[in-house]
């Protein structure tokens, strides 16, 4: 798959995903919250560390930065 997470949206997602698993912990939110918690805490980690958010490819979102475009070959001087 195509990476289409940056550096800064990965960290982002990383320490996000750690919060909402720390959360279980913290709040003790019963079966369903802490179900849901570990689902959406799992999946943010998935996708930092993975590089690719399903996502993003849909809504044609990409926060990875540009590569340098190669550069061009010159026509040869002459007749």
């Amino acid at each position: 798959m195509v990476k289409n997470v940056g550096p800064t949206d990965r960290y982002i997602r990383f320490m996000v995903g750690i919060s909402f698993l720390l959360n279980i912990i913290i709040l003790k939110p019963g079966i369903l919250g802490s179900v849901l918690l570990l689902l959406i805490g799992g999946i943010l980690l998935f996708t930092s560390f993975a590089g690719t958010c399903r996502l993003y490819t849909l809504l044609k979102i990409n926060t990875c930065p540009a590569a340098p475009a190669p550069p061009e070959k010159s026509a040869p001087a002459g007749h």
